[in-house]
């Protein structure tokens, strides 16, 4: 019989209003689901490898600071696990929302930045090439970390489930919906970019790559055409003004759109 596994949660944290309004309100904390929150780090994969060392879970769940996992969220992690081992006891990274290997989206999330719900409702967990950031569900005995030299916070969701791959490692996606109370993403020019450009560079062997943002490609095309068109249609007055949910709790959206 397999014995009982062992669950922590791990966040970068730079805004304690936020965490508290989000992450740190989910119900899984009342259970008795301990919390490492890593503060001052300049990179995902710094804040993250050393969230892995404070914690001795066997499934260590990295989270942004703003998101919310509602009531039954563990359950539904769980739930997944379960069917993932029944056909792959290999697995190593778990996403909610991410991007299967032809490139379409698959997962379940409300997202404040893009103003919608994402995804819908589906059954079996499903094998993907990139997961969105949001969460990371990282199996400790697969022996993976995050890399410390990718510049930042983006992108590293895509780095540890190639980086799972390329070590005879699977990664899947789950039904397991959360609120994402995000700002919206102004441009992807700068630190993503900057991001960007590591990932062509690391993964230039496995390319292309597509993320839930735009594909990593040798080129680089589809990231400075995205660049171009969102910074023509502002010049150009074309962008319509997204009007944005005022920020605050988590669960009072989780009840609202269903996902409790």
């Amino acid at each position: 019989m397999k014995r009982d596994l062992k669950y922590g949660v791990v966040a970068a944290v730079n805004n304690e209003q936020v965490l508290a309004d989000n992450l740190a309100a989910s119900p899984l904390f009342g259970r008795g689901v301990p919390f490492a929150g890593m503060r001052c780090y300049t990179s995902a994969g710094l804040a993250y490898n050393a969230g892995l060392d404070a914690t001795d879970a066997d499934i260590v769940i990295f989270a942004h600071q703003d998101v919310y996992l509602p009531s039954h969220w563990l359950e539904q992690l769980q739930s997944g696990i379960r069917a993932i081992e029944e056909v792959d006891e290999r697995w190593a990274v778990i996403g909610v929302y991410g991007v299967e290997p032809d490139g379409r989206h698959i997962g379940h999330c409300w997202s404040r930045g893009l103003g919608r719900t994402l995804g819908e409702r589906f059954s079996s967990p499903r094998m993907i090439g990139s997961i969105d950031e949001i969460v990371i569900v990282l199996r400790r005995s697969s022996g993976l970390r995050f890399d410390e030299r990718l510049p930042g916070f983006h992108l590293y969701g895509t780095d540890i489930v190639q980086a799972a791959l390329a070590s005879g490692h699977s990664a899947y996606v789950v039904h397991a919906p959360v609120i994402h109370n995000s700002n919206p993403v102004r441009t992807l020019a700068g630190a993503y970019s900057k991001a960007y450009r590591y990932m062509r560079r690391k993964w230039r062997d496995r390319l292309p790559i597509a993320t839930t943002i735009v594909t990593l490609t040798p080129t680089g095309y589809p990231l400075w055409r995205h660049i171009i068109r969102k910074e023509l249609s502002t010049l150009l007055g074309r962008r319509p003004k997204r009007v944005l949910r005022e920020r605050g709790p988590g669960r009072p959206i989780a009840q609202e759109v269903g996902f409790e």
